[in-house]
C-alpha cells in the first residue's frame, strides 16, 4: 500500500465559509442535517448488510490514498463503481466466513495495521491521525483488514483441502519448464476483474478501461490491483511473478509475449473476465547472465580530456575496423602494443554482473574469441575481447515448490469459483 497526499477539509472549508458570512446557525443546521442524511443513504443491500454511501465514501478515500490517485469528481465517477463492486464482494465474504465459524481477533487486525503503518515509514501511534488528516477513519481500514484476513482463512480450511497436486503433474511441469529454458520469462504483474454474468461484460469491460486509464495517468498499477483486482495475487499487488511462455491461458500468453519491459496490456478477455497485465522485466529462466563468469582482455586507449567529437569518434572508428582481424585474448594484447596511448589489461574469472552497465551490455552476448565493440568511456575508448566464458547452469524450482506454485494456482481457480456462486446466490440491490 503507497500513500499519496491527500487532503479531504472540505466540510470544514465550508462551514467556514458559511460562519463567516454570516448564514444563520438554523440554516447552517438545516444543511448538516441534509448532508448526514446524504451520507447515511443506502448505497448497496448485501443480503442482510447495508453498504451506506458513507461506507463507499470512506472507501474511495483509501482507495485513493493508496494508489496515490487525486481524488477529483472525475476520479470518483471513474472509481466508484469498481469500489462498490469490491465493497460489495467484501461483505460477502465476510458472511461466507462467518457462516463457517471463522473469526479474527481485534490483535490480529492491530498487527496488520501496525505492519502497515511501518511499511510506509509512519510511525503506528501516529497513523490514525495520519489516516484522519485525509479524511479516513481507522476503522475504514481495520474493516478491510479484518475481511480479507477472514477470507484467507476461509480459503486456506475450506477449499485448500479440495486442491490435489499429483506427481505426474510435477514431472509435466518440470518437462514444461525445461523445454521453454532458454526462452525469456517475464515478471508480470496481472488486475482481474471477474465477469460472472454475459449480460455484465461490456460494463466489466469498461471498468478494466477505467483502471488502465488511471494507471496510465499516474497511478501505480500495484497499488490499484491491491484495491480493485480480483485475484488471489491482490495481496501482492498482483505480483504473478516470472511467467515463461505457455504458463499462462493462451490468450494471455498471447498478450504478454506483446509485452516489454514497462509496458502494459489493454483489457484481456478470457472466460473468467478481464486482465490487465504488466511486466517490469525480462530473464531467461532458470540462468541469471549477471552470474556469468568470464576471463578477458581490455584495451585501454586513451583520449586527450581537449579532443574534439570528431577527433574521438576518429578513434572509435579506428579501433573498430581492427576488430575482424582480432580473434583471441592474445591478438587484442598484440593489437594493443602496437597502438600509441593504448595499453592491455587482462582479468580472470570475473561475474558479468560485477561489471559496470555499459561494459555488461557490450559483452552480454560475446563468445570467447569475440572482440566488443568500441566502448566509450570519458577519457578512453574500451575494446574487450573474451577469453573465456562460463555460463550458469539451468536451475528448475524444486518439486515442493512447484507443487505449492501448481496448488496455489489450482485453490485460485477454486475461490472464484465460490466467489462467482455467492455473488450468484446473494441478495444484492444497488441503490444509487
Amino acid at each position: 500500500m503507497r500513500f499519496g497526499i491527500n487532503r479531504f477539509g472540505r466540510a470544514l472549508a465550508i462551514a467556514g465559509t458559511l460562519l463567516t458570512i454570516g448564514v444563520p446557525a438554523a440554516s447552517f443546521l438545516s444543511q448538516q442535517a441534509i448532508a448526514q442524511q446524504n451520507v447515511m443513504r443506502i448505497a448497496a443491500v448485501v443480503n442482510d448488510d447495508i453498504i451506506s454511501v458513507l461506507d463507499l465514501e470512506q472507501r474511495l478515500r483509501l482507495v485513493a490514498l493508496s494508489s496515490n490517485l487525486r481524488l477529483d469528481q472525475q476520479t470518483r465517477q471513474r472509481l466508484m463503481p469498481q469500489v462498490l463492486r469490491g465493497l460489495i464482494d467484501e461483505r460477502l465474504q465476510a458472511q461466507e466466513a462467518e457462516n463457517n465459524g471463522i473469526t479474527i481477533s481485534d490483535r490480529e487486525v492491530d498487527d496488520e495495521v501496525r505492519i502497515l503503518a511501518e511499511r510506509n515509514n509512519i510511525p503506528p501511534v501516529q497513523f490514525p491521525a495520519f489516516l484522519s488528516s485525509r479524511g479516513i477513519e481507522l476503522e475504514t481500514l481495520r474493516t478491510q483488514i479484518r475481511s480479507q484476513l477472514a477470507w484467507a482463512r476461509y480459503a486456506g480450511r475450506r477449499l485448500a483441502r479440495q486442491v490435489e497436486v499429483g506427481e505426474e503433474e510435477i514431472d509435466e511441469e518440470l518437462l514444461r519448464l525445461r523445454e521453454v529454458s532458454d526462452q525469456p520469462q517475464k515478471r508480470t504483474y496481472e488486475i482481474f476483474l471477474g465477469v460472472d454474468n454475459p449480460d455484465e461484460a461490456n460494463q466489466i469491460r469498461q471498468d478494466a478501461e477505467r483502471l488502465l486509464s488511471q494507471i496510465q495517468g499516474g497511478a501505480n498499477f500495484s497499488s490499484v490491483a491491491n484495491g480493485f483486482s480480483e485475484s488471489g495475487t491482490a495481496a501482492q499487488g498482483g505480483d504473478l511473478g516470472w511467467i515463461a511462455p505457455g504458463q499462462l491461458p493462451e490468450e494471455l500468453d498471447e498478450a504478454l509475449a506483446d509485452l516489454q519491459p514497462g509496458m502494459i496490456s489493454p483489457p484481456i478477455r478470457t472466460f473468467a473476465g478481464y486482465y490487465l497485465l504488466y511486466v517490469t522485466d525480462v530473464q531467461r529462466i532458470g540462468r541469471d547472465p549477471a552470474n556469468t563468469e568470464i576471463s578477458l582482455f581490455q584495451l585501454i586507449q586513451r583520449v586527450p580530456g581537449h579532443a574534439s567529437d570528431q577527433d574521438r569518434q576518429a578513434v572509435v572508428e579506428d579501433l573498430r575496423a581492427a576488430i575482424p582481424g582480432i580473434d583471441s585474448c592474445e591478438g587484442l594484447k598484440r593489437y594493443g602494443e602496437s597502438r600509441q596511448g593504448a595499453n592491455v589489461a587482462a582479468a580472470q574469472n570475473i561475474k558479468l554482473g560485477e561489471l559496470p552497465s555499459q561494459v555488461q551490455e557490450a559483452i552480454a552476448n560475446l563468445q570467447p574469441g569475440q572482440t566488443s565493440e568500441p566502448i566509450n568511456n570519458g577519457n578512453a575508448i574500451l575494446m574487450i575481447t573474451i577469453c573465456e566464458r562460463s555460463d550458469p547452469g539451468l536451475t528448475l524450482p524444486s518439486r515442493d515448490q512447484l507443487k505449492e506454485r501448481l496448488g496455489t494456482q489450482r485453490l485460485e481457480l477454486l475461490v472464484r469459483r465460490k466467489m462467482r456462486d455467492l455473488r450468484r446466490e446473494a441478495f444484492i440491490d444497488i441503490r444509487l
